[in-house]
């Protein structure tokens, strides 16, 4: 369910949002899980049927082990979980900043505003090439803090946060359009259109290096 509106403010325009194609999105984050999942199953079912041969109450233990639900679990409950998540992820890129709707039982947000970024890049994985069909994941990262407590006192140190649009439909017309509003606010911020010169002089430079 899209809720983004929620966040948006009355003068901000949204410029672009999507969300993951599903096929990418679904397996690359349960497939994994579920192939685990599958390998711990099935060394379980292996002693199972041994057991079973002189145990007519194999079957019986092999339901009351914990380890048998948790194989259950990760090869069961991680698609489940991640084809939840993905009813709700919508992304949103708008004049001021970048957001990305998540969570399955509340709605979570993540904003993203352009003068934090420090890093942005395009990857198409292998299920964007299988499966996507010109799909790909925006890898953007900001500025973040990582705190710690010891027994005399907190400190933190400075750390990249990651954030991620992930399997977008076009991901590199997306990317364009997020680079060019991204320089076009961050110029806004460092130079308002009110004290910018008509005309650059130092903007079409070119390098010449010394003899």
């Amino acid at each position: 369910m899209r809720e983004i509106d929620k966040v948006i403010d009355k003068s901000e325009k949204i410029l672009w949002e999507g969300k993951p194609k599903f096929w990418p999105f679904f397996l690359g984050r349960s497939v994994g899980a579920t192939f685990f999942g599958g390998v711990w199953l099935l060394f379980l079912l292996f002693f199972f049927v041994t057991a079973a041969v002189s145990n007519p109450n194999a079957l019986t233990i092999l339901l009351l082990t914990p380890h048998f639900w948790i194989g259950i679990l990760i090869a069961i409950g991680v698609p489940i979980y991640t084809f939840l998540v993905y009813n709700h992820t919508y992304y949103a890129i708008t004049d001021k900043r970048i957001i990305l709707q998540k969570g399955v039982i509340g709605r979570d947000f993540e904003i993203i505003d352009f003068d934090q970024l420090s890093n942005a890049e395009v990857n198409v994985g292998l299920f964007d090439k299988l499966f996507g069909r010109n799909s790909g994941s925006i890898l953007l990262t900001t500025p973040g803090t990582i705190t710690y407590t010891s027994t005399y006192s907190q400190r933190g140190t400075m750390a990249q946060r990651p954030h991620t649009l992930s399997n977008i439909p076009n991901p590199y017309e997306v990317f364009k359009l997020f680079k060019k509003v991204s320089f076009d606010v961050k110029a806004d911020i460092q130079y308002p259109n009110r004290y910018r010169p008509k005309e650059n002089v130092g903007y079409q430079t070119e390098y010449k290096g010394g003899k």
